[in-house]
């Protein structure tokens, strides 16, 4: 793979919580077909090619005017998502805006979260004065809590709210919908439990969402994402589900004009488009697996069970991972998600974004070069501190190439077949030697 090279800016990733934007990353799309974007997970399938044409020829008229209601925008919503009664319904600018107002409004005290989990269920709540109550994950349980386990942690905490990513973000566990009921059940006596079901589309071909029982649970919410799921998170669209007391609660608070005309027309042009969305689902989730299993052909990362459309992986101690994610994107031009800055995570786990096999294959070829790369660099500047060669005696070494590549001989062939295996022989040497982390 030849890639042509653009430095990104680096300081970038220091000027925010998250990950900083792709359009700030290609100078506001200027470079945007230099960069191959596996951090966000999206529907790479979705809207169809006829809706966004219908949505380009009246988008002068939803740039003009004034938007609707957010009643009425919530019957459209209810109208895509099954939901069998708009009135339990209140839409918002992105998932994040409803996450906004829970936390401002409703979330009082304490809120327990397992992590690592989405940003925004950390760090608003710590913002805002709540006291966060958390529980650690594990890579020895594949970073999965049993329901009775986080029930019992809750109680045992003593908090007043709870939040369950469904599935979790980054770590792609899932619960069933019999155990988040059954969770449901257990803490009704909480203020506000808050099920982020942001990625549950991409679980399965029958999702096991809540979106039509919530309602019967008075202090229980059910959070949707739509810009990602429909594969267009530029929009900015969200949605919750709860009883018809708190969603009347929410819209008291809310702008009037929340939400914009471009994705009031987009939802009045997809509401009828159920079968296409689902057929998009089902492709997005064949490449999370195939991206699962391509993961899994590089000896360097572990991969979990992934139950989204992403991927979650720990990379071996031997390489850093905030490098190779520079490397990453500054050789490759490849945006890979480091988790680095997520509390309950740290900078070898990534999560990686499901895409079409081609972009997926290219993202592998990446990997292999980079890790390569940095294996052979990290063990010739050893070798060569081992056999004591240093100063103006290391410079005629390395320019002795058939020394190193004796030593690694396996690496130039297995890497030129593009097999995963290019990395095997100088992380063994690595290893062998004793020393840390490159």
């Amino acid at each position: 793979m030849t890639v042509k090279q653009y430095r990104h800016d680096l300081n970038l990733f220091n000027k925010t919580k998250h990950n900083p934007s792709y359009a700030s990353l290609t100078q506001n799309f200027d470079l945007a077909h230099e960069l191959k974007d596996f951090c966000i997970p999206v529907n790479s399938y979705f809207p169809p090619r006829d809706v966004m044409d219908s949505l380009y020829e009246k988008l002068p008229f939803a740039l003009k005017y004034y938007p609707g209601s957010n009643d009425s925008i919530a019957e459209n919503i209810a109208a895509f998502g099954e939901i069998d009664d708009p009135e339990w319904i209140v839409a918002g600018n992105g998932s994040t805006e409803i996450i906004s107002w829970l936390n401002s409004i409703f979330i009082k005290e304490s809120l327990f979260v397992p992590v690592p989990s989405f940003g925004r269920w950390v760090e608003e709540p710590e913002g805002l004065g709540t006291e966060l109550h958390i529980l650690q994950v594990n890579d020895e349980r594949q970073q999965r809590v049993s329901p009775q386990e986080y029930v019992d942690a809750v109680l045992a905490k003593g908090s007043r709210n709870a939040v369950i990513c469904n599935p979790n973000n980054p770590t792609g566990t899932l619960f069933s919908r019999e155990e988040i009921l059954w969770i449901l059940r257990r803490l009704s006596h909480l203020d506000n439990v808050v099920i982020d079901e942001s990625f549950i589309d991409f679980t399965s071909l029958n999702p096991p969402s809540i979106k039509n029982d919530v309602h019967r649970y008075p202090n229980a919410w059910v959070l949707k994402s739509l810009g990602k799921n429909l594969g267009l998170h530029g929009l900015r669209m969200g949605y919750a589900i709860s009883c018809k007391e708190n969603i009347k609660e929410m819209r008291r608070h809310l702008p009037f004009w929340n939400v914009n005309g471009i994705t009031e027309m987009l939802l009045s042009l997809i509401k009828d488009q159920q079968v296409a969305y689902k057929e998009s689902c089902a492709r997005t989730i064949e490449d999370a697996q195939n991206l699962a299993r391509r993961m899994g052909e590089l000896d360097v990362f572990t991969v979990f069970p992934t139950n989204s459309n992403f991927v979650f992986v720990r990379l071996s101690d031997e390489i850093d991972g905030e490098v190779l994610r520079n490397r990453m994107l500054q050789n490759q031009s490849c945006f890979i998600r480091n988790c680095g800055n997520k509390l309950g995570s740290s900078s070898q786990y990534f999560r990686v974004a499901g895409r079409p096999s081609s972009d997926v294959d290219l993202l592998i070829s990446a990997f292999q070069q980079e890790i390569a790369a940095m294996l052979t660099e990290s063990y010739t500047g050893r070798l060569l501190t081992a056999i004591g060669l240093r100063g103006s005696q290391a410079p005629a070494l390395v320019e002795q190439r058939s020394t190193i590549q004796n030593l690694l001989e396996h690496r130039s062939e297995r890497s030129a077949a593009s097999r995963p295996a290019a990395v095997v022989e100088p992380i063994r040497a690595h290893r062998e030697t004793g020393t840390g982390r490159l």
